[in-house]
């Protein structure tokens, strides 16, 4: 299995859309889970077109962590939903925080959610961090990830942000090869190649500008004709196959 986080430095590069879409288009199990400091509400708000979670996610897993009622992978798997209805190829979602406070009161059970995460021997995980702040990423995600993927747009404004947080982020891995850079709208106006050489981080891929797709994920919009043949959603399919064979189980 692999546990494969997503961040960014700032702005919108699409680290939500991107998870999601990774997560719709995985040739595997796969959980996304959202594992962002700042709430948002895109996924159930936005794609799942407002679907109550019922109490489910990081929240509940904190109270039950509190509480001791459970534990291992099904104490996890109670507090997802589904992402489809997809009976042969399951894919889940676990809910993030839902107001500002709620990451301060996790922050001592990040390990514990980490190591349940790491016992899903049957199912690929997609992390969605959210963007970079001065704390860093949750240290005990980042150990047992396979890797990591730092999202980016191609303007200078958002390339000159990531390059402030870079070295926090390097210095947080143990293995510098664990980085990889997804540029989102490559050759708006610099190509992806040019932003990783810049930045020296290997570039693992330059998805599509496609705002109508992206929108169906992030805002709950319509799907446009054909979305399955649409360039962004062809992105996904094929980030997707690129990352799912490197998946390796973790310590």
């Amino acid at each position: 299995m692999a546990i494969i986080v997503l961040t960014s430095a700032g702005g919108s590069p699409g680290v939500t859309s991107t998870a999601l879409g990774l997560s719709l288009t995985w040739p595997r199990p796969v959980l996304l889970a959202d594992c962002d400091r700042h709430p948002n509400q895109a996924v159930l708000a936005g794609y799942l077109r407002g679907l109550s979670a019922g109490g489910r996610g990081l929240g509940g897993l904190v109270q039950e962590y509190r509480s001791q009622t459970g534990d291992g992978v099904q104490q996890l798997l109670g507090q997802t939903v589904q992402l489809d209805d997809d009976p042969v190829q399951p894919r889940r979602f676990l809910p993030g925080f839902t107001n500002p406070g709620s990451a301060l009161l996790f922050e001592h059970y990040w390990p514990r959610l980490a190591g349940q995460l790491a016992e899903l021997h049957q199912t690929d995980v997609l992390v969605d961090a959210g963007r970079l702040d001065a704390d860093g990423l949750p240290g005990a995600l980042v150990e047992r990830a396979s890797q990591v993927l730092v999202l980016s747009r191609a303007g200078l404004p958002a390339v000159a942000t990531l390059r402030l947080f870079l070295p926090d982020l390097i210095a947080g891995l143990d293995e510098a090869t664990k980085l990889g850079l997804v540029v989102v709208g490559g050759g708006r106006p610099y190509s992806a190649t040019e932003i990783s050489d810049s930045l020296g981080v290997r570039l693992v891929a330059d998805l599509p500008w496609d705002p109508a797709t992206a929108a169906v994920l992030s805002e709950g919009d319509p799907p446009p004709r054909r979305l399955r043949e649409r360039p962004l959603w062809r992105g996904y399919q094929a980030l997707s196959s690129q990352l799912q064979p490197l998946g390796v189980t973790c310590a």
